[in-house]
Parts: structure tokens; sequence; C-alpha cells
């Protein structure tokens, strides 16, 4: 970047004041990036004007992070979209210290924040702990079904009895 300077001046644009907000959490997103770019912008030295290259450099920045943002949110939509159906177990929202478990009914999207429903209760995605294929219920029917009834063991002991 080129040499900027910097003066202590209480008047600060309103476009840097989410600046501070953000900056509490140690991530700059897209807009505190933009706000960036355009306060340094605005304040550049005349007499020495950014370069082309660097402004096209932080342009290319600023896509690329705004794609690599778009396709966080993609993948954790479709990441929440496979569990569907699959059995669960997640941290309470309300009461860290217990866990809810039970099949993922739908999934709910709020802004950037995806949630499952289970049980009747939204739980954020990033609270998921453990993942089963299929519900032990399920499971359980589905060997229970392979399991010969009471007259078809009776029939295959009388079978064996006789010699068959």
């Amino acid at each position: 970047m080129a040499d900027m300077m910097v003066s202590s001046s209480t008047n600060v644009p309103s476009s840097t004041q989410g600046l501070a907000t953000s900056s509490t959490k140690n991530v700059l997103g897209k807009q505190e990036f933009l706000n960036l770019l355009v306060t340094q912008l605005r304040y550049q030295d005349p007499l020495k004007p950014m370069e082309d290259k660097e402004f096209v450099a932080q342009l290319a920045q600023f896509s690329a992070l705004e794609q690599m943002q778009n396709l966080n949110e993609s993948f954790e939509l479709l990441k929440a979209q496979n569990m569907i159906g699959r059995y669960i177990v997640a941290t309470n929202p309300q009461d860290s210290s217990k866990q809810i478990e039970g099949r993922v009914e739908s999934v709910k999207v709020d802004g950037s924040k995806v949630y499952l429903k289970v049980n009747n209760t939204e739980i954020s995605s990033e609270n998921v702990k453990e993942i089963y294929y299929a519900y032990s219920e399920e499971v359980l029917s589905d060997i229970l079904s392979k399991v010969p009834s009471k007259e078809e063991l009776l029939e295959i002991l009388s079978s064996l009895q006789k010699g068959e």
C-alpha cells in the first residue's frame, strides 16, 4: 500500500463506526473491509494517490472474501440439509449442561445461522455433538423384522426334529 497519512481528528465518518463493534469479535467481515477501503480512498494523500495495482489487489481481496463467505454459508446449509432424518445429540440451547437427542425434523435458516428442529426445539447447527446415520428405533425395528416369528421358529424346529 502507498504511504498513508493519518491525523488525529475527532470527526470520524459514520461509515467507520461499525468497525468498532466488529473489532471486539476480532473478525472483519465484508462490510468492514469495504468501509476500510472507502475510508482509505477518502483520506488518501492527493499528491500520492493509491496506485492502480494496489486498488485492484484490494478489490480482488474483497471479492475473494465475499465469495468465501457465500461458499461457507452454502456449505453450512448443505450440511444441515443432509442431517434431516438423522439422529443427533446436541447441546441444549436453554441449558448447556444438558443434551437433546432425537431425529432432525427440519432445517431453518435465519440470516447466516442454520437451525435444526429436534423434538420441537430449534438447535443451532453449531451445537451438534454427534450424528448417527439412522434413528435408533428404526435400527431396532429393522433388526426385529429379520428375526423369525414364533410360528416360523416352531416350524423350523419341527422340521429339524423330523430330520428334513
